[in-house]
């Protein structure tokens, strides 16, 4: 029996299926989105989406496990590396900042949406929210500020539970105004645009702790 995966046809239908359901979960809500419209929003039969998901849930869970893996791959296989390589304040800056794939920031904010609606009222959102959001966050902030502190980079009284909460309430605050339309919502506003208000957040808060961006981290190194 041919595996599913191997087939494009498949593999193309269920990427229609998270595609849409994505958009619809954070258009009007995952609770309040049915199977028959997602099935109609991809042009198939409601009972073909049985096909690759075994229920609604499946299909959420799928879009949690997308997001926890697209922002470990970005930590781990390209921001982390760079940072051992080249632990300048820019690449510092780039590891703790909010970063989607470049082509698909409109895909991944919306899947963020989805997250931050669901966190209150689901609680395989709210576990995933806490394990992999807001600890993963609190252990690289607390990794890069002990390098900070290592190079002398930053005052030694530097508390990364300050970084993590400034971080977490702005980032909160943001997407929850971005959600409910109002205050700095723009229709203009896409993903890319949230990376780089986390970047320019992330830099204050570095420049606030004795650092300067242009600063290579190896100068200051300990011999």
């Amino acid at each position: 029996m041919e595996n599913s995966n191997d087939n494009p046809i498949k593999i193309s239908t269920k990427q229609k299926i998270m595609n849409n359901a994505v958009s619809l979960f954070a258009i009007q809500g995952y609770t309040e989105t049915t199977i028959r419209e997602l099935a109609a929003a991809c042009g198939i039969k409601e009972a073909s989406i049985y096909n690759y998901f075994p229920s609604k849930n499946a299909i959420l869970e799928t879009i949690l496990e997308e997001f926890a893996q697209v922002s470990r791959e970005a930590y781990y296989q390209d921001k982390l590396p760079m940072l051992k390589e080249n632990p300048t304040a820019d690449n510092i800056l780039s590891c703790i900042s909010l970063v989607f794939p470049e082509g698909k920031e409109e895909y991944y904010l919306k899947e963020l949406y989805v997250i931050l609606q669901e966190q209150h009222r689901n609680l395989v959102v709210r576990k995933f929210l806490t394990e992999e959001i807001i600890l993963s966050t609190e252990k690289v902030y607390v990794s890069i500020i002990d390098k900070l502190k290592e190079f002398n980079i930053v005052r030694p009284d530097a508390n990364p539970d300050f970084w993590i909460k400034i971080h977490s309430s702005l980032i909160y605050t943001f997407a929850s105004r971005l959600l409910l339309g109002i205050g700095d919502s723009d229709p203009g506003f896409t993903g890319k645009n949230l990376s780089e208000l986390v970047h320019d957040m992330c830099s204050i808060m570095l420049e606030k702790c004795g650092a300067e961006n242009s600063k290579n981290l190896k100068e200051e190194a300990p011999t």
